[in-house]
């Protein structure tokens, strides 16, 4: 599947969308049967994939390149002791405080609402 660059920067966009979300709003944004702490991270984990492209073409600039390259150093280093995994951690654990804030820094640098996100891109499965 080929996306355009637009697609991808929109990809972008929806990632951190959802990283800035209220805790609640991160937990509706998703379905049920997913856990919401690893959907979160992994779907900027892979949007993240798309930043040096778009930088390279203009999609992203400097100061949106830098928060977005402290937030994945931040989620490169996140807790692996449990603690961040129930949805309560979402609104109770520093973590995901520092991440939401993050993520809404970058949306600002590119000039991006901190709106809900649009993740009709995204697709799931539910397991047995």
């Amino acid at each position: 599947m080929t996306t355009t660059a637009e697609e991808q920067y929109s990809m972008v966009v929806q990632a951190l969308r959802l990283v800035a979300l209220e805790p609640e709003r991160q937990v509706l944004a998703l379905p049920k049967f997913v856990v919401a702490s690893d959907e979160i991270s992994t779907s900027f984990y892979d949007a993240y994939l798309l930043v040096p492209q778009l930088r390279k073409r203009n999609f992203v600039n400097e100061q949106a390149y830098n928060t977005l390259r402290s937030l994945d150093d931040w989620f490169d280093n996140m807790p692996t002791d449990g603690s961040i995994v129930e949805n309560e951690s979402l609104g109770n654990h520093e973590f995901w405080n520092t991440a939401r804030k993050l993520a809404k820094e970058a949306l600002v640098h590119l000039k991006e609402d901190i709106c809900e996100p649009d993740l009709s891109h995204m697709f799931w499965t539910e397991g047995d």
